[in-house]
């Protein structure tokens, strides 16, 4: 059981070291590409915020609540 426990122990360690690496100035620009997200639908939420955008007559605040009525 020792054994078992102290060898999950150290593949966890091993786990968690990997993703700890530093990133160079010359590097970056690589990571922040747009293929670099999270959003597997990435094309079709451009449209729906272009959509958004035409709709409320503004661009931008995606994250915050509120907003306009429409009635411009």
């Amino acid at each position: 059981m020792r054994r078992l426990l102290s060898f999950l122990l150290l593949l966890v360690l091993a786990a968690s070291s990997a993703g700890c690496v530093r990133v160079k100035p010359w590097e970056r620009d690589i990571l922040a590409e747009d293929v670099m997200t999270f959003d597997a639908e990435a094309e079709e939420s451009a449209l729906d915020h272009g959509y958004y955008n035409a709709r409320e007559g503004a661009s931008g605040g995606f994250e915050a609540g509120g907003g306009g009525c429409g009635c411009n």
